[in-house]
């Protein structure tokens, strides 16, 4: 019994027989006590019932996004535990929604058990170690440029000559990060500079007024994309806010881009 009250208790909410089946004994194996729940009012009887560490809920339950309505019980009821939420459709909204709730990660099916058990360990770990802070995503982007550079279209392989292309790109991502780290309303010169080329070229290639909209879009995209690779890295306290601000600044550029597309003369 002894042994038993130094697991960290872990509630697992799926609807899945399956998955039930599969990952609670596994992380029982690995040092966990594991109670398993079936749907969202199974899961609330629990909460307000017996105390947590640690809730991994699927995402979608019983109806589409009531994992969220799990989370947020648990938040208000047991606000030192851990949530997770486990899901088998990755996209930038889900990952928005979950800093909003405040999950604490998000793990994608079919889960990696080795990963499943290490991330579980980790925020259990740093948890009882004090809060930890996270990355801005001034940051995030400034430490992972190579990366993004070659995940963006356009960029490492200029398929598509209405995206950012690799001159294009670094200077943008530069402007973007000091942008973001100034944080201030108004694009500084260089965004202004490079939103101004970028629609000059499009003009001078002969490409649709839209070819603007889609690129930097795709830019933006790409940028999501890293902040869901590295969602467990990020400042959550600021990280909407900075979202608020990024957005804000890409269609800031978008309208520069324009601008500067409606003014250039064709030769």
């Amino acid at each position: 019994m002894a042994e038993s009250k130094n697991r960290p208790r872990v509630l697992f909410v799926d609807d899945e027989p399956s998955i039930r089946l599969t990952l609670p004994p596994v992380l029982q194996e690995s040092g966990f006590e594991v109670h398993v729940s079936e749907s969202v009012s199974d899961a609330l009887f629990e909460i307000n019932t017996n105390p947590y560490d640690v809730l991994i809920s699927d995402l979608n339950i019983g109806e589409e996004g009531d994992g969220f309505l799990v989370v947020s019980a648990m938040r208000h009821i047991q606000p030192k535990c851990t949530n997770f939420i486990l899901t088998g459709y990755p996209a930038f909204e889900t990952a928005l929604q979950a800093i909003q709730n405040q999950v604490d990660d998000y793990l994608v099916k079919p889960v990696e058990i080795e990963s499943l058990v290490k991330s579980v360990r980790d925020k259990v770990d740093s948890r009882k170690s004090g809060p930890m802070t996270g990355w801005r995503l001034s940051s995030l982007m400034k430490e992972n440029f190579a990366s993004f550079a070659d995940a963006a279209p356009g960029g490492a392989k200029k398929q598509n000559s209405s995206a950012l292309q690799n001159d294009e790109l670094s200077r943008l991502l530069k402007a973007m990060v000091e942008q973001l780290a100034a944080n201030t309303d108004e694009l500084n010169a260089n965004a202004t500079q490079v939103a101004t080329d970028y629609g000059k070229r499009i003009k001078k290639e002969g490409l649709p007024l839209s070819s603007i909209v889609s690129g930097l879009q795709r830019f933006a995209d790409t940028a999501y994309g890293l902040i869901q690779t590295h969602l467990t890295t990020a400042d959550m306290s600021t990280l909407i806010s900075d979202l608020r601000k990024f957005n804000h600044h890409i269609s800031q550029l978008t309208a520069k881009s324009l601008d500067s597309y409606s003014r250039r003369k064709a030769a």
